[in-house]
Order: C-alpha cells, then structure tokens, then sequence
C-alpha cells in the first residue's frame, strides 16, 4: 500500500491558491493573444488585398448582370452596392460633416456604425453602382449621378459609414450610407475610381503601403509567462479583519482588568516635609506635631498623633513663621502680616519666611500691633522671659505656637 504525499500546495493553503492564480491569468492571456492575432492577421491580409487591387485592378464589365443603371460603351464597374440609402445635407455648410479629403487612412477603413449627425437627413433608399465615370444611385423615388469630374472630393466620416460627395456647383452635398459590414470595401473602391479618374492612382498606392508598414510594426507579441512570484497579495477580507478586532479588544480589556499592567497615575507623596525647613500654612487650624524649644536648648513634643491647635489673632490674620533665634532682652518678636485668607493658596511649595529686619536703636519699641517695617534694637544678652510672657514658643525649623501650657516654664 502506497502512501499519497502532500504536496506543497495542501501543506501551504496560499502557496495553491497563488499557484491557481497563476494558471487563470496564464490562459487568460493566451486566449487574448490569440485573438488580437487573428485579428491582426485578417487586418494584413485585407490591406494586402488592397494593395494588390490598387496597383492591378482597373474595374470589370459584368455582362448580363441585372445593374440599377445601364452602362456606356467602354465603362466599368468598379463595385456594386446592393444596398444604400440617399443622404443629403440640409444646407450648404453644416458643422461637423467630413470635408472632402483625398487621404485614406486606417481609421476610414474601419468605420462604426450609429445614428446621422446633426444636419443629415435620409432621402431614399435603393442600390448604387460605381464606376471608372460616375456614381450612380436608383431608388425608389429616383435616380441620382455624380460625375467624378464634377466631384470636388469625397469626404468619407471617420466614424459612420457615410461619404458625401461634394459637387463644384454650389449644391447641397449629399452622399450614401452603406452597411457597416461592407463600408471598408466600399470607400476603397469608391477611392480607387475617382483617383482613377483624376489621375491620383499611384499616391493611392503609396498610402497603402504606409499603411501595411504599420501594420505590421504593430503586430502583437506573445505575453510572458507568469510565475507564483507574480500572483497579487492575499486580501484580507473586511469579516476577518472585525473578528481580530475583537479579540484584541477583549484581550485588551482582560488584561486591563487583571490588573497585569502597573498603575501610571496616583497621588505623588512628598518626602522630607519635616526636615526640609520650609513654612507650612494650611488652610485649617490644625499642624503637624511641633517640636517646642525650650531656652536650654532641649526640646519637646505635642502628644502622639494629637494634632496641635494654632491660635488665632484677634484680627484673623496669620503670621509668617520666624526663625528660632534668640531674641534681645527687653524685646518681642514682631511677624509682618501675613496675606488674608481669601488670596487662594499657592500651587508650589511656599517659600521660607524670613526673620523681620531688626534696627540698631538703643531702646525697644514696646508697640504690640504690626507695622510695615518693625524696628527692634538689639540687646546685649537674650533674655527668655519675653518670649515666655507671650505665650509662643519659638523652633529653628517650626512655626510659632501660641500655647503658653506646651511652652516650658522657667
């Protein structure tokens, strides 16, 4: 018993559906190819033809045919048209309608088929005969000629089966509208006579051949074989694309919820407010535990997780905090005033306030209310009991408490 192997395609589901890819596009091309070919080859063979016809044919009698018009002695056809109808301009000159031009290009023998222009109207409808001398139409309403020696031109539409023959005499041009199908041998023919008749054959013939030259430089080429390495990148499609959405979104909001990430964001704790040495001024009447000097250079502290209550002034202003320096005998530490409550505290940390200026006068001034600038004079030797009178006690690195009872007696 033999095993089947795997092939690359089944272990690789895009390597296959690149694979499959590329045999479509491969046969799609041949078959476009192919058909530009054929075309191309039955375009050169018909420009051959003309070529030939150009330089060779000079029309035929056609005894016993049932002809729309009798011929004269010694013309000959050049072609017959079964079917035709009668157009005919409505004026003189009308925008748009091909002017005579004896030029025949590709684009003249490969006319479409549509509606008339604006400006041409149909007026019979029958079969038409060209030959060496004339152009020749029987309808059903009458009969029409035209002379080649009378024609200024023709003028052939680039993109509907119409020629319109222009006359000398000032008439209205009209012309015929043939079947799409047969137009190309028509306006060759036609051609071909009236440069037959004035003369013109051999530049017929060297229009030709430019027209065979590029023809064949435009011959289409074989397409290049594609590979698995051309096949387009896989689409992703939008229902796929929704579910991965999703399952990122949940992983997300999991994740988040598992609490794997660390938090970014929380309040900021300050470090060293207690020792950097900076004043503190909170809005309520409450402080952190003080540490109370005392005049022999000891200290003391508040009871154990028992805020300190700050005693208001009499007149609700607060005092900036003063260093703990000992103050002169005879004298009373004097705190500038302080801003009121309604200025908003400040969003930074609030600078160290700095002692009050001290004059150099020889007697104190006993005021008690706060002026702009004290002056006190300084002493010879501190003396403790002023500051103890006042019921404040004073720390290096605290504010000032009013509370006689935390103070040290001495």
């Amino acid at each position: 018993m033999t095993t089947r192997r795997s092939t690359p395609a089944g272990r690789h589901p895009e390597l296959g559906r690149q694979i499959a890819w590329t045999r479509r596009e491969n046969e799609r091309r041949r078959c476009a190819y192919e058909a530009a070919a054929r075309t191309w080859r039955r375009r050169a063979e018909h420009l051959e033809r003309l070529r030939i016809e150009a330089t060779g044919f000079h029309g035929c009698t056609l005894p016993g045919a049932d002809l729309p018009v009798e011929l004269d002695d010694g013309e000959v056809v050049y072609r017959v048209v079964p079917v035709a109808e009668l157009v005919e301009a409505e004026a003189r000159h009308v925008p748009g309608l091909p002017a005579p031009d004896p030029a025949l290009t590709a684009d003249l023998l490969d006319p479409a088929d549509g509606a008339l222009p604006n400006g041409l109207r149909v007026v019979d409808t029958g079969a038409a005969v060209v030959t060496d001398r004339r152009v020749a139409f029987a309808g059903r309403a009458g009969r029409r000629e035209w002379a080649h020696d009378d024609l200024l031109g023709l003028g052939h539409h680039p993109d509907l089966p119409v020629t319109l023959l222009h006359l000398g005499d000032g008439r209205r041009p009209a012309g015929l509208r043939v079947p799409v199908t047969g137009a190309a041998n028509v306006r060759f023919y036609l051609t071909l006579a009236y440069a037959t008749a004035t003369g013109t054959r051999d530049a017929l013939a060297t229009q030709l051949d430019a027209l065979l030259a590029a023809h064949r430089a435009a011959r289409p080429r074989p397409p290049r074989p594609l590979g698995v390495a051309d096949a387009p990148a896989p689409r992703r499609r939008p229902a796929r694309l929704a579910a991965a959405g999703a399952v990122a979104v949940g992983v997300l909001l999991g994740v988040t919820a598992a609490g794997t990430w660390p938090a970014t964001a929380g309040p900021v704790h300050r470090t060293g407010a207690a020792t950097d040495g900076a004043a503190q001024t909170p809005d309520d009447d409450r402080s952190p535990d003080p540490v109370l000097s005392t005049p022999d250079g000891g200290s003391t502290r508040s009871k154990a997780g028992e805020p300190t209550r700050l005693r208001r002034p009499a007149d609700g202003v607060r005092r900036p905090a003063v260093t703990g320096t000992p103050t002169p005998s005879g004298t009373e530490p004097i705190a500038p005033p302080a801003p009121s409550r309604t200025t908003p505290p400040p969003t930074t940390a609030p600078a160290a306030p700095t002692t009050p200026a001290v004059s150099p006068t020889g007697t104190p001034a006993p005021t008690g209310t706060p002026t702009g600038s004290p002056t006190v004079p300084p002493t010879g030797s501190p003396s403790p009991s002023a500051s103890t009178r006042s019921g404040i006690c004073l720390h290096p690195l605290r504010l000032p408490v009013v509370d006689p009872l935390l103070c040290r007696r001495i």
